[in-house]
């Protein structure tokens, strides 16, 4: 078989036509001519000289290696490594020569040698039944190699030549592609598929061997339906699957969290009635003690020694009921929704890691220059206070009037707020009012000339004037808008006059008019979850980011707020509402916080966070950046017990109350 391939003459002859425009010199000038249609090559010694010429110039000047290698790949017998001879093709599309494939039956199956696919053999006349593979036979026609026997012992019978110029150029007609016969037009046709041209008979022959193919292809076709229904079933029964796996898991998941529910609550309810035992204690404690100054007042007993022993013993057990009715619900706990649990802090804070200031250097003369200058301002800064007052026992927020420059200081045990002349360090007046039960943060709107004081346990905030006079107060205990549970934070928007209030029992930032009349909302969305009376389906709810948050500053386009219960300060557009930034995380290390109640920002948008549980300040850029920590945990100069208010002025002065220590610190 290799031998008779062998024998076949060499199929990759280029063959390039050009016309002339001038001939060697006594050779008379040719009309155009056609070119010589694709047959067997001839040897280049049979060539004229002036055409091997050429053909060589042009196969030098434009190599065709590539697309020569790729054809030659296309048409090489898989099995014998030569052009392929009479091409079969088996159904699963590879092609062979037929004498290759007849070596391959043996037996009534045939395996392809390529693929494996196994073919039947369905009788004697089984290979030649086997489709030609037209594509195949397209390009062994366009290189010049045929299918039929030649003999190359055989002679070439000589071209009919005119004038020494082959009679074919002179043939009118169009030649087949199969039988290379010249016929008329009108008697070929052109196959649109195989893009080549065909007579009468070879034409039907062509169409036999497509027909054959699309049966072919339509054995294919069912093959591959049948395949996809297989897929499709298998498809479907492993989406099946994954639906039972997840609603198994989604049960497993919810079993798990309905037991955590049932812990928690358990725990809540223990903290609930150890915490109801204890006040019902001191309750008692404090009914007697009552009983016993009363009948003091109205006995009048004649023993002096007796009386003075009465009021000794109970002016010592008030002062230590009154002692332990302020330490009760001191310990701080609060519900952990990342983490799923209740987080507990002992009412003892913790040392944390701070900073020391870095050496003595290059001093700027104005720190509010720029934020390089500002940054090396407060990392060389030794926070040390120059001066410490001691003048209240519960010292919460602190703010300076914008119209006076006097220090006001909520005190949360003395029901009051304090006017303190800064320079001479003396109370000068204090603002107070019976509905006042616990001041603790405390902003001033200048356009007005008003003061607002937020009351935690009136659930509402106190307006006063610049004079001290009381004024109103705004909202009432509640979960509408307008109304306040347990609120702590308070700042105001001089432009737009509007008012700030931390809603802590409410989880959300409230913003109102000095009126009171309610203007919108912060950290507030509606989302979809699972209803709690039937678990597969969603509702819409309006809920909140945050959780106990307990500070809030504004700026020119910022709201900053401190979500304490999350452990996060979040910055806010303060036109969309849209959030900026967010930074910080549960922990003592350098930028994280552990129980934080109070925030300020510096004229530059520095945000200063009173990290109350860790005992220490940390100085933030306006992009989050950490740029110092400094204090710590003591009742020494510069060490902190629990941070309750903290205020920076124009000057960057930094005011700091500590309801622990009992002192307000001046930095």
């Amino acid at each position: 078989m290799a031998d008779r391939i062998k024998k076949k003459p060499s199929f990759f002859t280029l063959k390039r036509w050009n016309s002339q425009k001038k001939i060697d010199a006594g050779t008379p000038p040719m009309s155009p001519i056609t070119p010589t249609p694709i047959g067997p090559p001839r040897s280049p010694s049979s060539m004229p000289a002036n055409v091997v010429s050429r053909v060589a110039n042009s196969t030098e000047s434009r190599p065709r290696q590539g697309s020569i290698s790729g054809i030659k790949e296309l048409i090489q017998c898989p099995l014998c490594l030569e052009a392929l001879h009479n091409p079969k093709m088996l159904p699963c599309q590879h092609t062979f020569c037929l004498a290759c494939l007849s070596v391959l039956v043996n037996g009534p199956i045939i395996e392809c040698p390529i693929c494996r696919s196994k073919v039947e053999v369905t009788g004697s006349n089984f290979l030649n039944s086997l489709p030609s593979n037209l594509y195949i036979d397209s390009l062994l026609h366009i290189v010049g190699v045929t299918n039929k026997s030649v003999d190359p012992k055989a002679e070439t019978p000589p071209t009919p030549t005119v004038n020494g110029m082959s009679v074919e150029l002179y043939a009118a007609g169009v030649r087949c592609s199969n039988c290379q016969s010249m016929c008329d037009s009108s008697d070929t046709t052109n196959c649109q598929h195989c893009k080549l041209i065909f007579c009468r008979v070879c034409w039907s022959q062509h169409l036999d061997d497509m027909r054959t193919q699309v049966a072919s292809i339509l054995k294919q076709l069912d093959s591959a339906a049948r395949r996809l229904e297989h897929k499709m079933e298998h498809f479907k029964d492993r989406c099946e699957r994954i639906t039972e796996q997840i609603k198994l898991a989604a049960h497993e998941k919810i079993n798990a969290i309905m037991e955590s529910r049932a812990h928690l609550l358990q725990e809540t309810d223990a903290l609930q009635k150890s915490g109801d035992l204890c006040a019902l204690a001191l309750k008692t404690s404090l009914e007697e003690a009552t009983s016993v100054a009363k009948h003091a007042m109205t006995s009048k007993s004649t023993d002096d020694k007796m009386t003075v022993m009465t009021f000794v013993n109970l002016h010592q057990n008030a002062l230590q009921i009154l002692l332990d009715v302020s330490k009760w619900d001191t310990e701080h706990f609060m519900f952990d929704k990342e983490n799923f649990r209740i987080e507990k802090d002992a009412a003892t804070p913790r040392d944390a890691e701070s900073e020391d200031p870095m050496p003595d250097g290059f001093k700027q003369n104005d720190p509010l220059e720029s934020e390089t200058s500002l940054i090396q301002h407060y990392r060389s800064r030794n926070f040390i206070p120059h001066y410490t007052w001691k003048k209240t026992s519960r010292p919460c927020g602190v703010g300076i009037a914008p119209w006076s420059g006097h220090l006001y200081i909520c005190g949360m045990d003395s029901h009051c707020v304090m006017v303190v002349e800064r320079s001479q360090a003396k109370i000068v007046t204090r603002l107070t009012h019976e509905d006042m039960l616990c001041p603790v943060q405390i902003a001033f709107m200048k356009s007005l000339g008003e003061i607002y004081v937020t009351d935690k346990w009136k659930h509402c905030v106190h307006v006063f004037s610049r004079e001290g006079e009381y004024l109103r107060s705004l909202g009432q205990k509640g979960s509408r808008e307008g109304m306040f549970r347990s609120p702590e934070g308070v700042a105001t928007d001089n432009a737009h006059n509007h008012i700030y209030v931390v809603d802590t029992g409410n989880d959300r930032i409230q913003v109102i008019q000095p009126d009171g009349k309610f203007v919108d909302f912060f950290g507030v969305t509606t989302k979809r979850q699972i209803n709690p009376s039937k678990v597969w389906e969603l509702t819409s709810v309006t809920c909140t980011e945050f959780n106990a948050p307990t500070s809030v500053a504004v700026t020119a386009d910022r709201v900053v707020v401190l979500d304490s219960g999350n452990r996060r300060v979040k910055v806010y557009n303060k036109l969309d509402k849209g959030k900026i930034l967010e930074f910080g995380s549960m922990g003592q290390r350098k930028g994280q916080f552990r129980q934080a109640e109070v925030l300020a920002v510096d004229p530059m948008g520095f945000i200063l966070v009173g990290d109350s549980g860790n005992c220490r300040v940390q100085v933030f850029k306006p992009n989050g950046q950490l740029v110092r920590v400094f204090g710590r945990m003591g009742s020494e100069p510069g060490k902190f017990g629990w941070i309750s208010g903290i205020h920076v002025t124009k000057q960057l002065d930094i005011i700091i109350s500590d309801t622990k220590t009992h002192t307000v610190n001046f930095f």
